[in-house]
């Protein structure tokens, strides 16, 4: 196993030595970024970890599994869960794991050389990301009811059958009782005292009570003025009782989970109302010194729904001090048939068009520190084109999902891309 020094130029991620990600149903996993392909920590009889299972923080980072992830990253080889950074930097953009290697500079060095032949590593967890069940108030169309229980009474009725889950899965959304244990509490106190990261995501981590208990026992440990927290959230609630306590710590980052303005917003993200982000957006921008808040982001998930229209995105955010000027974009992978690869060629066209054109525009108008958000426009064009999805008849999967979705609110797609219609095959128009 070589120690290289350049760790950009090989596969080295700092998050497989010093991150604990702990999913919904209470699964250790390598990374959230990750989380379409099988990344789940697994024992070295091949089973599962779960907060539930009793084990201490140090024998889940060090499973054969995760020694051989961090030895095949020493030695230049991606770990196959590891491809959408992979994919990210071959083709112009920036990872999480170039963005985690700036994070964590300070610590880099150190974590090789504390790392055996074998992979072990005698490195502390620093990080630690939790998503705390699946309450939520949202039905974003992209999701799935493992992320928010609003999706469980409908999701057998309008997914195509290969997504369909069983009685036994569906069930088991409906109990994610491991937030109440006391192997939560264990879990978080074990990791605690050398904490300098916390991240919260959905779910949506502002509603759930777990997310401020566990802001509640980092303040009581004395040791909150040396963590970071930071969240993804829709932004529909700001909650009191919780931004209360963000003064407390080292600061609060934020990046909300926003693919839209306006009316394309409600409809990506139902039930959500943009009014209400947007005027929880302006408190952000004029009270985050009041509430220790250091930065806000917005992420967007890039899909057929709002490539087309994330212009409108970059010239809403002209208007804040504060806020990011520009949205942090991330290709949609699942479901499939959302991906901007099944975009019409006309409608690519376009679409890369406009992005070019925000490139340019926007140059000069985000902060150096935040350049990479632009250079991630080039990823987001190649991975469009990488693929004819179209012409698989990926399109019409999508158009036929949107209509069953609408058809019990009283809402169209068509309404918001009139454009569509003309892509319907004959035999499918009414």
């Amino acid at each position: 196993m070589s120690k290289p020094k350049d760790f950009k130029n090989n596969a080295y991620c700092p998050l497989a030595w010093i991150h604990s990600f702990v999913n919904q149903d209470g699964s250790y996993q390598v990374c959230c970024t990750s989380e379409e392909f099988e990344n789940h920590i697994v024992d070295d009889e091949g089973n599962k970890i779960f907060v539930t299972s009793g084990k201490s923080v140090q024998e889940v980072m060090n499973t054969q599994f995760m020694k051989k992830t961090r030895k095949d990253m020493l030695d230049g080889k991606w770990p196959s869960f590891c491809s959408r950074c992979e994919y990210a930097e071959k083709s112009g953009g920036v990872s999480r794991r170039e963005v985690e290697i700036k994070n964590y500079q300070e610590h880099n060095s150190e974590l090789i050389q504390k790392t055996d032949e074998d992979g072990t590593s005698h490195s502390k967890v620093l990080s630690a990301d939790y998503r705390l069940g699946n309450l939520c108030n949202l039905q974003c169309r992209m999701c799935n009811p493992r992320s928010t229980a609003m999706w469980i009474k409908e999701w057998n009725q309008i997914k195509p059958e290969r997504e369909h889950f069983s009685e036994e899965r569906m069930e088991s959304y409906k109990n994610y009782t491991w937030i109440d244990s006391e192997h939560l509490v264990r879990d978080f106190n074990e990791k605690a005292p050398n904490l300098s990261h916390i991240h919260f995501a959905g779910g949506e981590p502002l509603i759930v009570p777990q997310m401020r208990k566990v802001l509640e026992k980092c303040i009581e440990s004395g040791n909150a003025k040396n963590i970071t927290i930071t969240y993804n959230t829709n932004l529909m609630k700001l909650p009191e009782n919780v931004i209360n306590l963000w003064p407390h710590f080292k600061n609060i980052k934020i990046l909300a989970s926003i693919d839209a303005v306006g009316s394309l917003n409600d409809y990506i993200r139902y039930p959500s109302k943009w009014h209400i982000i947007d005027k929880n957006l302006k408190f952000i921008d004029q009270h985050h010194e009041e509430y220790n808040i250091s930065e806000c982001m917005i992420s967007s998930t890039v899909q057929i729904l709002n490539v087309l229209k994330l212009d409108e995105l970059y010239e809403y955010l002209e208007q804040f001090n504060f806020i990011v000027a520009a949205p942090n974009l991330v290709n949609l992978i699942m479901p499939y048939y959302f991906q901007t690869t099944n975009l019409p060629k006309p409608l690519k066209i376009m679409a890369k068009l406009k992005l070019l054109e925000m490139a340019k525009k926007y140059e000069n108008k985000v902060e150096p520190y935040h350049k990479y958000l632009l250079d991630n426009i080039t990823q987001i064009i190649n991975f469009m084109e990488g693929t004819d999805g179209f012409a698989e008849g990926n399109f019409n999967t999508f158009l036929e999902f949107q209509t069953k979705f609408d058809q019990s609110r009283g809402i169209s797609l068509f309404d918001l891309y009139p454009s569509f219609k003309s892509f319907i095959p004959v035999e499918k128009q009414i």
